[in-house]
């Protein structure tokens, strides 16, 4: 499993009209809006590298209103505290 977070810039305007097509895609575990330099960010998961390129090249670069992206690919998994 390939666990991704991507950092989306979005042309002014199209915050939302972004937003919901990328929510949309099933290859996105999480999407959040932010301020500052990056507008959206995404948690993806799949299977390989090929279909985490597949994904960002193809398909969500490919998305009207999507100015630039930064993909970093999960090292190790995250720390949880609990409790």
């Amino acid at each position: 499993m390939v666990t991704s977070y991507t950092m989306i810039r979005v042309l002014p305007a199209k915050d939302e009209e972004v937003y919901n097509i990328i929510k949309s895609f099933p290859e996105v575990k999480e999407i959040i809006q932010t301020y500052g330099e990056y507008d959206i960010i995404i948690k993806t998961e799949l299977n390989t590298l090929e279909e985490l390129d597949n994904f960002v090249f193809n398909k969500l670069r490919a998305t009207e209103g999507v100015a630039v992206t930064t993909t970093l690919i999960e090292a190790r998994p995250k720390f949880k505290r609990v409790g």
